[in-house]
């Protein structure tokens, strides 16, 4: 695992309790009660993510439906079969 060197600063008292934290043996440095503090933290957050980022691709209602659009096209044969990236350009200057 490759890890990055990363400089944080902290109220006084945030330090201090995590001190004692790693004084009392539940963490064995501060990097590691920052690392399980970030990972709880993501953790919490995934639903939150994962929310936003459906929403953020389904509320474009055009896109969607010009994708579904799309697809029926294609399923029945009315779709154009791009063979290249040339003709994929061609294709879209034309427009």
């Amino acid at each position: 695992m490759e890890f990055k060197k990363v400089t944080i600063s902290l109220p006084k008292n945030l330090y201090k309790e995590g001190m004692t934290l790693i004084q009392n043996g539940l963490f064995s440095n501060f990097s590691d009660l920052v690392r399980s503090g970030i990972r709880g933290e993501f953790k919490e957050l995934q639903p939150v993510m994962r929310e936003f980022d459906e929403r953020a691709i389904y509320e474009d209602k055009e896109l969607v439906a010009g994708v579904k659009q799309s697809m029926i096209e294609a399923e029945s044969g009315k779709g154009k079969v791009l063979k290249s990236d040339k003709d994929m350009d061609k294709y879209f200057e034309d427009l």
